[in-house]
């Protein structure tokens, strides 16, 4: 398959990079400046910016990996009929490529569970992980057919609210989950240790969950710890100590006891 990476940010190139690494043609990747286009460095395949490049109509498939507010204007100026269509937002729906006389000729939403925090990933940060699909058949099956060329997993939803609750979902296992890790190292820092090294030393214990529970198909399992144990006793000195060194924290540490103890049922 031809593919071209319309919007090359640090998501875009590394799935260019994922999808070049797959074996299928990257016919170039397009940024809006030239600083940006090059900010990866040296990549197999063409480079644009700037006005629409002609290397787009050579392609079967444009996978428009912008921010969400951008994705019509880039479907705009990027597709034509002859195209598949895939944008990588995990909230917009896939008919949101449909929005000139020009429109391609299938189109979805294939969106990598997945953070890019590096100018340019290896093809392993897309190898394994789960992209979530919607939109029309033929779309669909190509997103599928290069999804798992690229050594990853998918699933299909139906629907736009579907979209977006798996999405919202996404966004609790990643986001609040970094303010989760920041509500720690505060209390960490209450204790009288520098958030830097807090958070170097919770570090290990956060990817040590994350692993037990890409080993489980339960996250009740991972549990552990007071409540886990039962230790009613330990949990109320956690009380005692926040309210006296940081009663701001109280409230969203007992709202987090009380979603444990739900989840032990």
């Amino acid at each position: 398959m031809r593919v071209f990476v319309w919007g090359a940010g640090r998501c875009g190139r590394a799935l260019a990079n994922a999808v070049h690494h797959a074996g299928h043609e990257v016919v170039g990747t397009w940024n809006r400046t030239e600083t940006t286009a090059h900010a990866a460095g040296k990549t197999p395949w063409p480079r644009f910016w700037g006005a629409r490049p002609d290397a787009v109509d050579d392609a079967e498939l444009v996978w428009l990996t912008v921010s969400d507010g951008a994705i019509e204007d880039a479907a705009a100026v990027a597709l034509r009929p002859h195209h598949l269509a895939l944008h990588a937002a995990g909230a917009v729906p896939a008919d949101r490529l449909r929005v000139t006389a020009q429109t391609p000729v299938s189109v979805a939403a294939c969106h990598p569970l997945q953070s890019f925090a590096t100018p340019m990933a290896g093809p392993e940060h897309v190898r394994g992980v789960t992209f979530g699909i919607q939109g029309e058949t033929a779309a669909v099956q190509a997103a599928e057919q290069l999804v798992a060329a690229m050594g990853a997993d998918s699933f299909v939803v139906a629907d736009e609210t579907a979209k977006t609750l798996y999405h919202a979902a996404c966004c609790v296992a990643s986001n609040a989950m970094v303010a989760l890790a920041d509500q720690a190292v505060t209390l960490f820092h209450a204790a009288g240790v520098p958030r830097a090294d807090a958070l170097k030393a919770l570090a290990p214990l956060i990817r040590g969950t994350a692993a037990n529970l890409s080993a489980t198909d339960e996250a009740r399992r991972v549990l552990t710890g007071p409540i886990a144990r039962g230790d009613t006793a330990v949990v109320q000195r956690h009380h005692e100590a926040i309210a006296e060194r940081v009663p701001g924290e109280l409230a969203n540490y007992k709202a987090l006891c009380a979603a444990i103890e739900k989840m032990l049922g």
